[in-house]
């Protein structure tokens, strides 16, 4: 199925994202959407999109709200999520997050992960900035 315009593959993705991949994004008004089209390795016992994979994507998308919001890494500290309604595999979930508030050391951030019907989760988390002179790890 065809990936919607303007997003491009997070080819640069380690670990999690790279394991439950491919995750995709696209940058629209300064702000980051992360998007990825659930298949049956993702699904739970019901055939739905298992939970635990919806709020990690939905972190995800929350975490880079920051780094493109106030260009700070952050890791999360605490992260809260509604269940809204089923992620159905093969539909495309997008999920979002927006600055709320922030200091010099934590971002509140508000998340939304939607489908193609509804919204499936909302979410509010706090982050953890890391120093700006920490070095990200990347592939070698």
């Amino acid at each position: 199925m065809a990936i919607p315009p303007g997003f491009r593959e997070l080819t640069e993705a380690m670990g999690f994202a790279a394991a439950n991949g491919p995750w995709f994004e696209k940058i629209e008004d300064g702000r980051a959407i992360r998007g990825f089209r659930p298949g049956p390795q993702h699904a739970n016992a019901l055939g739905i999109v298992h939970g635990g994979m919806l709020a990690a994507f939905l972190d995800s998308a929350m975490g880079t709200a920051v780094f493109h919001g106030i260009g700070r890494r952050a890791v999360t500290l605490k992260l809260s999520i509604d269940y809204l309604g089923p992620g159905r595999v093969g539909d495309w979930l997008q999920a979002e997050g927006q600055v709320i508030a922030h200091d010099e050391n934590v971002a509140q951030v508000r998340g939304r992960l939607y489908g193609p019907r509804h919204d499936v989760l909302a979410g509010l988390g706090v982050f953890s900035l890391l120093s700006r002179k920490r070095v990200i790890r990347t592939r070698s």
